[in-house]
């Protein structure tokens, strides 16, 4: 009887084991901090701004690739290609609040000014979704193969997205939905940032198996035609930007690039740890990871010096940065 008394606690405490939600370390919301997303693991680092102290780790037991902030910052969508759904986190109380399930494929995921909207690619299905801040779909086109990066144009209410396997980054009108623009751009194009006055857009990429790029193209987003190339050797593959200009990571060659837009030969760089994927500006400060050395670098971008260097989760292959929110 004891044994079946002692077997029954058992299965009574791992029942209710599963029954408790799903529940994070909380962030308080008055706190700054820099967010790394850790696809080896799964996982999210929090560091504080200030001092680049780690406040804590989210293990979250599934896949992740990339991160969004939500809400004004007050929550966190996590998501991967091979997992249906997004998860939403409520950082102040490390509460999951919500899933979404919108079909394995998921390649990039955004929080759009206009009409406070998500938009969400999908490389799988070759799409892309439009939804509300409750994860309802407003609207689904489909745009060609393999969507892939995405940057808002809040001055013309417009979304550019590149085609990873076709030549073209595409311009979509976010008050109709309709595809407004096409421009010609290399294969395996991934990267987009836009100029301070949206009359520019310039173009990242790895290059493909024959040849690798080498080059930050530079369009016209009144033209769509190219402008000029900014020579960042090797595979210029994202972009940031803060008080000190625009900046990109050079994948091949592990180099954060200072852009001079009016030099072809761009020579203010530095060399960071291997295998960068991440990085994000702040005043007059840039955060760099090294997915292979689980490292964050904190660079002066006015002297372009490395200032500290921290530990993160394994693998860290995306910045966000989440400013303190103030409740007046």
């Amino acid at each position: 009887m004891r044994k079946i008394a002692l077997v029954s606690t058992i299965i009574l405490f791992l029942f209710c084991t599963g029954c408790v939600p799903n529940r994070m370390s909380h962030i308080k919301d008055s706190e700054s901090v820099l967010i790394s997303v850790n696809k080896k693991v799964g996982s999210l680092t929090f560091l504080n701004l200030d001092d680049l102290h780690k406040v804590t780790d989210w293990n979250l037991n599934r896949d992740v690739s990339g991160a969004v902030l939500l809400q004004n910052g007050k929550d966190i969508a996590v998501y991967h290609p091979s997992d249906p759904t997004i998860d939403i986190y409520h950082l102040s109380t490390g509460d999951k609040i919500s899933s979404w399930n919108v079909g394995v494929g998921i390649t990039n995921m955004i929080s759009l000014k206009n009409h406070r909207m998500i938009a969400v690619t999908n490389g799988k299905k070759n799409n892309i979704t439009f939804f509300n801040r409750k994860g309802e779909v407003i609207k689904k086109i489909k745009i060609g193969r393999n969507p892939i990066s995405m940057v808002e144009d809040t001055i013309h209410h417009k979304l550019f997205v590149s085609l990873f396997n076709e030549r073209k980054v595409i311009g979509i009108n976010l008050d109709n939905f309709k595809v407004v623009q096409t421009i010609e751009v290399p294969n395996t194009s991934v990267g987009l940032i836009l100029t301070k006055d949206s009359t520019e857009l310039l173009v990242g990429g790895h290059g493909n198996g024959e040849t690798e790029n080498e080059d930050v193209k530079v369009y016209s987003t009144i033209t769509g035609k190219q402008q000029k190339s900014l020579h960042t050797p090797l595979m210029p593959i994202s972009f940031f930007k803060n008080e000190d200009g625009l900046f990109t990571i050079a994948h091949g060659t592990n180099q954060l690039y200072k852009l001079d837009p009016h030099e072809i030969n761009q020579t203010k760089f530095i060399e960071i740890g291997s295998n960068p994927y991440a990085a994000i500006g702040f005043k007059h400060t840039a955060y760099a990871t090294s997915y292979d050395l689980n490292k964050l670098y904190q660079i002066n971008t006015t002297t372009m010096k490395i200032e500290k260097e921290v530990a993160v989760g394994r693998g860290p292959f995306q910045l966000l940065l989440r400013e303190g929110i103030r409740h007046d």
